[in-house]
């Protein structure tokens, strides 16, 4: 998981405001709300980052438990997709919050991919997250996510891909380091990148000198 600058909403929750009072949720499964929630995260679900979206949700990041503020509010609509939506439910919250600078969303969830002899991911919590009840909430979630960990078997065999997804991603930068490919590196570790929240901590982890070049220059958060 990675920040996410999220645009102003003034403008559409004048239209949000319109469908709250018909109780319309097509106003943000469809046309220029959506369009900009879905180019706001990059085209990418913002628990698990996969840019391959087969089943494109837009999902309340609070639980709106049916009251409508909530459910035709800006800011509390995010980009998911259906297996980590599901998975989420009523049940994680509070979590971090990805829109908010503040929370430092993933410099508080360290996700680490093992290859060998397979591919395992285990996510933890940093000791600085800012908010650390929401940050261990946040970390469970994501854990679930990536593993499967009891949940059903279809939602295990969507977490395998979602791994091989990222051992893809995780070889191709490892490659790009070998070569010393800085254009590669960063858009590896862009905002826009499947995956970058997984890959930015595997840089800082194994390459710090590396690491230390993209933050301070070289590759620029945030581009």
């Amino acid at each position: 998981m990675i920040y996410v600058k999220k645009t102003d909403g003034t403008r559409l929750q004048l239209l949000l405001d319109k469908a709250k009072v018909r109780d319309t949720e097509n106003t943000y499964r469809s046309g220029v709300i959506y369009e900009q929630i879905r180019d706001d995260f990059h085209g990418k679900c913002y628990i698990c980052e996969s840019d391959e979206v087969m089943s494109i949700q837009i999902e309340h990041f609070e639980p709106h438990r049916g009251n409508k503020d909530r459910k035709f509010d800006w800011k509390n609509l995010f980009y998911s997709c259906a297996h980590c939506n599901s998975i989420k439910g009523h049940q994680f919250w509070p979590l971090l919050n990805c829109t908010d600078i503040d929370d430092q969303i993933w410099e508080s969830i360290e996700i680490e991919l093992t290859l060998f002899p397979k591919t395992v991911v285990t996510v933890k919590l940093s000791a600085d997250c800012p908010r650390l009840a929401a940050g261990e909430k946040t970390r469970q979630l994501v854990e679930k996510v990536l593993t499967g960990k009891g949940t059903t078997a279809m939602k295990t065999d969507q977490a395998a891909t979602l791994r091989r997804k990222m051992a893809t991603a995780h070889s191709a930068v490892s490659a790009a380091i070998e070569r010393r490919d800085m254009a590669a590196i960063k858009t590896a570790l862009s905002d826009s990148a499947p995956y970058a929240g997984m890959l930015r901590w595997y840089v800082k982890n194994n390459f710090p000198v590396l690491f230390d070049e993209w933050v301070t220059g070289l590759c620029i958060i945030g581009e």
